[in-house]
């Protein structure tokens, strides 16, 4: 009697096909946004990487370094893929969700991904879209308020998400620059600075001496009556994060006898470096050490082929110093957003005060 026999590989074939079938199911046939799990993280940095809109400020590293409270919504294509994305840090603040930059970050903002674009109409097509599926997925806040840099993408999007997008002003110098071409925009009384640094013998110590910042930079808040914007400890956890990262540099200047007398710390991405926090001693104002830090880190950065971005140069009193150096101004942007009664409220105390502030 002849037996039939059953291809016994028959069932697991079919088995193994169902994930599969399964997860083709589910996999969405449009892009699609999420809050990004912590595992992720390293997908973000690369699109930070890869993205010509990304800044120092837009990496994990540098959020987890400097935002008590923070998450990261992105946008992946059909295959899953990050190509786009924005972080949302969050300020505590009683009874107003207020969504904004933390300390010591001038910049974020929407991020793309462009390298899979071709051509000027479908790059368009692609930041607006993605651009407001971003805007209309930040959920539940009182108040949004970010600035995005000179970097910024096309924000078109949020526009027509309802967000207001605001002109403001930096200062930069690009790559290109020679520092020939540097010293021939500078004002005299710039380079006359720079001349009588150079007849003191003054001189700069690089990447040491993250106490001597602090102290200099409390004792500038202190010279206005003010108190410091970040505190010790926030300082010296920023700059040994950017540090261990090659992404900082500090410079201090001192005299003959070691006195400090100014100080800067810059960071940078692959193309831009930023200054982000200085200090003077009050009581060597007639010693130009802020000029030659500043001008120290400018030949660093050209050497190192970035642009060099002044940032923070809206305020009147300060505009005047880095407009001297004869950097080109360049367009940055503010994107906000009142989602309740409180948050326009608290919208229009912060214009008024940004107000008084720029045009002392």
């Amino acid at each position: 009697m002849k037996v039939a026999i059953q291809p016994r590989c028959e069932a697991p074939r079919v088995a193994a096909r169902r994930p599969q079938a399964q997860a083709a199911q589910k996999r969405p046939k449009e892009n699609f946004c999420e809050v990004l799990q912590r595992e992720d993280y390293p997908e973000w940095d690369d699109l930070i990487d890869k993205s010509p809109h990304g800044t120092i400020f837009h990496y994990s590293w540098w959020l987890q370094t400097t935002a008590t409270d923070f998450s990261i919504l992105v946008i992946r294509n059909e295959r899953g893929a990050i190509i786009a994305g924005m972080p949302i840090p969050r300020e505590r603040r009683p009874g107003l969700k207020f969504l904004c930059s933390p300390g010591l970050t001038p910049y974020l903002g929407p991020v793309f991904d462009l390298s899979s674009v071709d051509n000027t109409c479908d790059r368009l097509h692609f930041m607006r879209s993605n651009g407001e599926l971003l805007a209309r997925s930040i959920k539940s806040f009182d108040c949004v308020r970010y600035v995005a840099g000179a970097s910024a993408p096309d924000l078109q999007g949020f526009l027509w998400a309802g967000y207001r997008v605001h002109l403001a002003y930096t200062f930069r110098f690009p790559s290109t620059h020679t520092l020939e071409q540097v010293t021939a925009g500078m004002t005299r009384t710039h380079q006359q600075k720079l001349t009588k640094a150079s007849r003191l013998k003054l001189r700069v110590v690089r990447d040491d001496g993250i106490e001597d910042l602090i102290a200099l930079n409390r004792m500038t808040f202190e010279k206005q009556g003010l108190k410091p914007v970040c505190s010790p400890d926030f300082l010296r956890r920023l700059w040994n994060a950017a540090y261990s990262q090659e992404r900082a540099h500090l410079y201090i200047a001192k005299t003959t006898d070691d006195k400090p007398v100014a100080a800067l710390l810059t960071v940078n991405d692959n193309r831009t470096t930023y200054q982000i926090v200085s200090g003077v001693n009050p009581d060597f104002r007639d010693i130009p050490g802020a000029y030659l830090v500043l001008w120290n880190a400018l030949q660093d950065t050209l050497h190192a082929g970035r642009d060099f971005d002044f940032e923070g140069s809206s305020l009147r009193g300060v505009e005047c110093f880095y407009r001297r150096w004869g950097a080109m101004a360049v367009p940055i942007w503010r994107i906000e957003k009142s989602g309740s009664w409180r948050g326009g409220l608290f919208q229009s105390l912060v214009d008024r005060r940004d107000s008084i502030a720029f045009n002392k």
